[in-house]
């Protein structure tokens, strides 16, 4: 039978124990026995030695050896007695018990105490001997000499030493018998407990155990079955849990891997190190990845660089969403959005980044759309810039023959009468502001119509950031400067020079500071500029009201505005934002906000650095002209040739010039006005842009090509900012100003008249553009070199500004045309 643990572990303690008992008790023992020994022995020696010495006193003086041999040899006898001997006063031995003779060792022994001596001798023969010596009559009458054998103690000694251990090995044993009955009792109880916690642990919560003791042991056991059959419980109704979520999982599992795949929208789940984890069919439908497997394998192999570029914003973990417009394998367009899959870490409290979702939707159709409508609106908006000239000059027009005209000659005192006059004046001054508010949205709306179609002409230059933040501070001067409000400037050293349109970014710097000087009653502005890896940040930010989450959200979007729509009727198009996240994305850049009520506002973008893209190159005119040769034989007043499509406009135009003394003739189209000019030559033609049967380009470049044409000079009025481009001697943008128009045919037909307005020109004064201008200027002329023109205007320039056309495609046509008090007039290439 197999020895038990606990019986092996409690048979070497017994072993040990017995052991230490058995040597310890065999130690105290023997030393005690050889002790107790030694001194009866000693005792024994000592009552032999004085008996002799005491009864052979007379027997030593008469000398009788043989008498005392007789006696010493009875005592000899005696248990441990080894030898007696006795010595005459001269240490000569009389009589002894040594057989054959007494050891040499003791005849030279020459011992003579006057008391008892005890000594121990090693004797040859007889081994260690306790040697007992009694002197007779003080040692007159000699020495009696007794030895005990101290051989005879040590053998005793062992024979008690053996016995003991006899006795200790049946007790031993007895203890080992009666341990292994002890520990079998308990140790099998803990066995069967043993291989019932086995069971348990293999799940076996159905064995049972056969332990009825009263005992710690019967208690454990019973307790281990009470926590089996509760185990049993638990584990059931988990099981059926676990059942049941798994029910419930593969459930949803099935419903999302439904959902995923029949997602209209393609679906990409990369994880941190680019590698795809999770695809849809809608994805691989659109980028044709049908039959392929990419799980696990690398983003950019099988998808376009925007998305890897999407993928590289979106893994730096910031809870920011991305967007991008990519174009897809077929040519179609889709809009892609990227936001990153984060977990928090429990411990520290840290965000992991596990990778990105990205969505990719096929916004064709909603692009083919959103392209009609940005085309009906651009459309629209320069169809509005016509009868919005005409309602404008007609209003200007009438206010004019009113105060010159009808007004002198109703020289009346009735209040009724004043006060209707005063009423017609303002309602007038009321239709001009609100056609001027108006012609400002519509050039707002054209102008994101413009971006959104990709229809603007970008020019792509080195651009000084710090020279931006500086002339932008200086435009907005009287808005901020008015209010009391600090300026501060705050751009880096060696700030790196970016590649894109200066004029756009200004736009969108003043744009900033307006929006942050309308909600700042009082504090500072400030406009920062920081290089940051390969882009440039830019600040700009407020003391103001602050802007709500909420409208954070939609502040980008068109037409949305935020702030003072809750108390008053908004202020400005709610389309100055959106047009600044056109041109930020323009140049690679993002647009964001940060606020909070009642702290201020941060706007910032980013700018990329990098290269040129391409080189812009100026559009210059379709002719060299002469705009001096006109004819000087002509009778009369100068004949000038209106062509505009738009009756209304028409008959505007010709009531300003028949007002200045011309004759006029119109046409309604460009045909109409090749024909007239070639009959009729006049001396001037104004020419729209926009016209039915064929347009004032074709026109223009019809009169060039004809010898009895080519001198005239034409003027072009058009609501489209390229008119520039269409070959004129000078460009007007509609609406136009009366005033600027005559001054502007003045000095075409150079006629010997002075403007009563300044005239500016942008270049430099040693190299004017065309001679006409002193003509046109006469003594009036001021140079302005093109980085200085908005510090000029907002310095209170009022009058007519020449551009070169050389330079003009670098300027925001639009924004200069739409500036009160500013007449744009386009100077084509000499």
């Amino acid at each position: 039978m197999r020895m038990s643990k606990i019986f092996q572990t409690t048979l070497l303690l017994n072993f040990v124990l017995f052991g230490v008992i058995s040597i310890s008790m065999s130690l105290v023992s023997a030393l005690t026995l050889y002790n107790h020994m030694t001194d009866e022995y000693v005792s024994k020696g000592k009552a032999i030695a004085s008996s002799i010495a005491s009864s052979s006193v007379e027997i030593l003086l008469n000398r009788d050896s043989s008498t005392i041999q007789s006696m010493i040899d009875q005592f000899k006898a005696i248990d441990g007695a080894a030898y007696v001997y006795v010595q005459d006063e001269n240490g000569d031995i009389i009589s002894h018990t040594f057989v054959p003779c007494v050891p040499e060792i003791l005849k030279h022994s020459h011992s003579h105490p006057n008391e008892f001596s005890i000594r121990e001798i090693d004797l040859p023969g007889f081994g260690e001997v306790i040697d007992i010596t009694k002197p007779i009559l003080a040692g007159m009458a000699g020495y009696v000499h007794v030895g005990m054998d101290k051989e005879l103690i040590t053998k005793y000694v062992w024979i008690a030493i053996a016995k003991l251990q006899g006795v200790m090995f049946f007790i031993f044993w007895g203890s080992v018998f009666l341990l292994y009955i002890i520990v079998n009792r308990i140790s099998e109880p803990l066995n069967k407990l043993t291989e019932y916690a086995r069971k348990l642990s293999d799940h076996d919560f159905s064995a049972s155990i056969e332990i009825t003791s009263k005992d710690e042991i019967g208690l454990l056991a019973g307790t281990m079955q009470n926590m089996a059959s509760e185990l049993t419980t638990l584990i059931s109704g988990l099981e059926r849990a676990v059942t049941n979520a798994t029910s419930e999982l593969q459930d949803t599992l099935t419903y999302m891997e439904v959902i995923i795949d029949n997602l209209a929208d393609g679906l990409l789940v990369i994880d941190i190190s680019g590698k795809i984890s999770l695809t849809n069919p809608a994805l691989a439908e659109l980028f044709g990845l049908e039959g392929q497997d990419v799980i696990g394998k690398d983003v950019k192999y099988f998808f376009t660089d925007e998305m890897k570029q999407l993928f590289d914003l979106v893994k730096g973990c910031k809870q920011e969403v991305y967007s991008s417009e990519i174009i897809l394998p077929n040519r179609m367009i889709a809009k892609a959005v990227a936001t990153p899959i984060n977990k928090i870490d429990c411990e520290d409290d840290t965000t992991l980044c596990l990778g990105a979702v990205i969505l990719v939707r096929d916004i064709t159709y909603e692009k083919e759309v959103d392209n009609l409508k940005t085309d009906f609106i651009s459309t629209v908006s320069h169809e509005l810039r016509t009868p919005m000239t005409s309602i404008l000059g007609f209003a200007k027009i009438i206010s004019k023959k009113l105060e010159k005209t009808v007004f002198p000659h109703c020289q009346t005192t009735e209040i009724k009468a004043q006060r209707a006059m005063t009423q017609i004046q303002d309602n007038i001054g009321i239709i001009v502001s609100e056609g001027e508010r108006l012609t400002e949205l519509i050039n707002d709306v054209l102008d994101i119509a413009k971006m959104e179609s990709g229809k603007v002409d970008w020019k792509n230059a080195p651009v000084d950031m710090k020279e931006v933040l500086n002339v932008s501070s200086q435009t907005t001067n009287p808005l901020w400067h008015n209010k009391n409000i600090i300026m501060q400037i705050d751009v880096d050293e060696n700030l790196p020079v970016i590649f894109g349109d200066r004029d756009r970014i200004m736009q969108v710097m003043v744009n900033l500071i307006s929006n942050a000087v309308k909600f700042t009653n009082s504090g500072s502005i400030t406009c920062s500029a920081h290089g940051r890896d390969d882009e440039i940040l830019i600040s700009v930010s407020d003391t103001g009201s602050g802007i709500s989450q909420n409208d954070q959200k939609k502040i980008f979007e068109r037409f949305k505005q935020v702030g003072d729509t809750l108390t008053g009727k908004p202020k400005g198009t709610g389309l100055g934002l959106p047009i600044c996240k056109q041109i930020v994305e323009h140049h690679n850049g993002r647009i964001w906000v940060d606020s909070k009520l009642g702290e201020g506002s941060s706007f910032h973008f980013t700018l990329a650095i990098g290269a040129p893209e391409a080189d812009v190159t100026p559009i210059t005119t379709l002719s060299k002209i002469n705009t001096v040769g006109r004819r000087s034989n002509m009778k009369g007043s100068p004949l000038i040739l209106v062509a505009d499509d738009d009756p209304a406009l028409n008959e505007f135009l010709s009531q300003i010039l028949e007002d200045e003394g011309y004759r006029i003739i119109s046409a309604a189209d460009g045909i109409e006005a090749v024909e007239m000019a070639r009959k009729q030559l006049p001396q001037l033609i104004t020419m729209d842009l926009k016209m039915p049967r064929m347009d004032g380009a074709e026109a223009i470049r019809q009169l060039r090509m004809t010898p009895a044409t080519r001198h005239i000079p034409v003027i072009v009025i058009s609501a489209l900012a390229e008119g520039q481009k269409a070959g004129g001697d000078a460009a007007l943008i509609k609406p136009i100003d009366d005033k600027r128009l005559i001054d502007t045919i003045h000095g075409m037909l150079h006629e010997d008249l002075i403007m009563t307005d300044p005239c500016m020109v942008l270049g430099k004064a040693e190299v004017p553009p065309v001679t006409n201008l002193l003509v046109i200027c006469p003594g009036k002329i001021n140079y302005c070199v093109p980085s200085e023109l908005w510090i000029r205007i907002e310095q209170g320039f009022k009058g007519t500004l020449f551009v070169p056309a050389e330079i003009s495609t670098t300027l925001d046509l639009d924004k200069i045309s739409r500036t009160p008090g500013v007449q744009l007039v386009i100077i084509p290439d000499n």
